[in-house]
């Protein structure tokens, strides 16, 4: 049981973007690996095996891949690696790809587990009282290419047998005009349907969703982290100087510390609640 997504959906949504818009300023290759950790952390809390496979499938390759590209297109640096074709490879140009690496890998762990944590319902129940035809609309944008994928996948397994002896592209062609009727289809049902129930002549926001207590000191201890770690960076307590040597400028113990509580926030609560039922079912 993951007990952060059960919190309400502003508090889940607050979060990530915090999270995701602290690991794009900072830059600094301790808080990207922590961030990293953490991402990958709960996205096994909330997929398991299958995290495991994605990382070491997709994300570990594309943070080598950054790395050595940026090693071989970016040539600053003092420290020297190689020379190859009268071009000095640096430690600098693989460190700071390394660093762009882990980066771009955290912002996606962390929009994978966002996909999971914030669904479209509860999407929805963040903007549907500030924007609502926006939100609805955003909402059907996200579903569409999951229900895509659905429907290419039944298509297929539909017309195996029609398909047999056919050639690979006469196949293709056929199962894309097949999805391109079924997608038309299923736009002009959902546009009945919305006019049905009367989409556009004005309608209210509903939300079973309640701002509880537990929310309310969520929010302020994501917020008042998120205002800390802003005021460090810009008073200088977080530099890291990639060129023309590596040089930790800055570092502070303090700044590390509530970025750590704060990246493994919702590993820190679901464990929390772990031992709470572990407690519980000893005294039964």
């Amino acid at each position: 049981m993951d007990r952060f997504s059960k919190f309400n959906p502003k508090v889940t949504f607050l979060f990530f973007i915090l999270i995701i818009v602290l690991t794009l300023i900072l830059f600094h290759p301790v808080y990207l690996l922590v961030s990293l950790t953490a991402s990958l952390f709960y996205k096994i809390k909330l997929e398991g095996k299958r995290a495991f496979l994605y990382f070491f499938k997709f994300i570990l390759p594309f943070l080598l891949f950054v790395s050595v590209f940026n090693m071989l297109f970016t040539h600053y640096g003092a420290t020297v690696l190689f020379t190859a074709f009268d071009m000095n490879f640096t430690l600098e140009g693989l460190f700071y790809g390394l660093c762009q690496g882990m980066m771009f890998s955290s912002v996606i762990l962390w929009f994978s587990c966002y996909s999971v944590v914030v669904t479209s319902e509860r999407f929805l129940a963040v903007f549907g009282r500030i924007a609502p035809n926006s939100a609805i609309v955003f909402s059907m944008a996200l579903s569409f290419i999951p229900r895509l994928k659905k429907n290419a996948e039944e298509i297929n397994d539909a017309r195996m047998l029609i398909n047999k002896g056919k050639g690979r592209l006469k196949r293709g062609l056929d199962n894309f005009s097949a999805l391109l009727t079924m997608t038309l289809e299923e736009s002009i049902e959902v546009s009945d349907s919305m006019k049905a129930r009367g989409f556009g002549r004005g309608r209210t926001a509903y939300s079973k969703y309640r701002f509880s207590l537990s929310d309310g000191i969520c929010s302020c201890i994501i917020f008042s982290i998120f205002t800390a770690m802003c005021i460090m960076k810009s008073f200088g307590k977080i530099n890291f100087i990639f060129e023309p040597e590596i040089t930790m400028e800055s570092f502070s113990a303090f700044s590390l510390l509530i970025f750590v509580l704060f990246s493994f926030l919702p590993v820190i609560i679901d464990l929390t609640e772990d031992v709470r039922w572990f407690y519980l079912k000893q005294k039964i």
